[in-house]
């Protein structure tokens, strides 16, 4: 019996020197590895003549992916830039004031942010400019008096097209109706909101004029884009316990329009609630084409990246650029899906 006893301590012992060995060994190895590839990307920034760094929050979206490659492109074209999507890699669990916290202290020469319009962020920004280190938003502002060039769509004409979208909407609906708008954390406020003001005041103005005989309530609610567990649980409330339940729901992330679309499916709320989306991805034009997401406004990712590259590459040639570029959108719903899925093979 004690033989016994003593061979299973021995062979726990055995496994866990063997486990510690292992830990030991893939420790290692990531060591390595993240030194390989900071190594690498210094090899490669040290190719060009300029160094600038993407930030977003979203890091892992097919949109901030599409602008990085148009920015990639364009810089390593046509200015002697290299571009890198900042703590996309390593570090994509933080927030965009440490990534921006990084990119400062790393001496780039140039920043392209998803600004949202946090007070660490913009002083942040001014502290880049104070430095030398010009800053152009992409898509999201929320620096206008610091930054030195906005790269995206006016937002009050982006509310305008997502109120001629509820419009049609609403000829279906026939009844009252409520319409959510899931706004950006920085964005909290609706009433300083452009696009909220944009679409609220371009619908307001079409019912007053046919004289709508149903009662149309439209607000917002803030949703964090860095934590999804929060916005699922927002957007869980809106379609579950909320009263009235909106009969439209407005999402202004492409995250958050993939999860408003799961929401619809978990809770039974296909064809209760109309969704609108913003950009695409497989799963957002999937969801069109299953009449389960109304439609969804686009951009041209690659077009904002190259936009946002030669915006940076002006103001340091010239010291000058014009603090507003614009981007195309497009409109996707049943009738051209088809078109937008086929560039996304399965």
């Amino acid at each position: 019996m004690k033989k016994r006893k003593i061979s299973w301590v021995a062979a726990a012992v055995c496994f866990l020197l063997l486990l510690f060995g292992v830990t030991v060994s893939m420790l290692a190895a990531f060591r390595s590895s993240v030194r390989q590839v900071s190594r690498q990307e210094e090899l490669e920034a040290e190719r060009f003549g300029s160094y600038y760094a993407l930030i977003s929050e979203d890091d892992d979206t097919l949109l901030w992916n599409s602008v990085y490659e148009g920015a990639k492109a364009e810089g390593e074209e046509n200015w002697d830039a290299c571009v890198e999507f900042f703590g996309g890699r390593l570090v994509s669990e933080r927030t965009t004031g440490e990534k921006l916290r990084m990119a400062i202290d790393a001496g780039v020469d140039g920043i392209i942010l998803n600004g949202d319009g946090s007070p660490e962020v913009e002083a942040l920004v001014k502290e880049a400019r104070q430095k030398g280190i010009p800053v152009v938003t992409a898509l999201n502002d929320g620096a206008e008096d610091i930054r030195q060039c906005f790269v995206g769509v006016n937002s009050y004409n982006l509310g305008k097209e997502y109120a001629e979208r509820i419009w049609g909407l609403l000829q279906e609906v026939r009844s009252d109706c409520q319409i959510q708008v899931l706004l950006n954390s920085g964005d909290a406020d609706s009433g300083k909101n452009t696009l909220f003001l944009g679409l609220r005041d371009s619908l307001e103005q079409r019912i007053s004029q046919k004289e709508w005989p149903w009662q149309v309530e439209i607000s917002a609610t803030a949703v964090d884009g860095s934590d999804a567990f929060q916005t699922e649980e927002v957007i869980r409330q809106l379609m579950v316990e909320a009263a009235p339940r909106p009969k439209i729901l407005v999402c202004l992330s492409e995250a958050d329009t993939r999860r408003a679309y799961q929401a619809a499916v978990d809770y039974n709320r296909v064809g209760e609630v109309r969704i609108l989306g913003y950009y695409e991805s497989r799963q957002v034009l999937e969801g069109i084409d299953k009449e389960i997401i109304d439609s969804t406004i686009t951009v041209d990712g690659e077009q904002v990246g190259s936009l946002c590259v030669q915006a940076l590459g002006e103001y340091r040639k010239t010291g000058y650029v014009n603090g507003y570029l614009p981007v195309d959108t497009c409109l996707i719903d049943r009738e051209n899906v088809s078109e937008y899925l086929e560039r996304y093979p399965e």
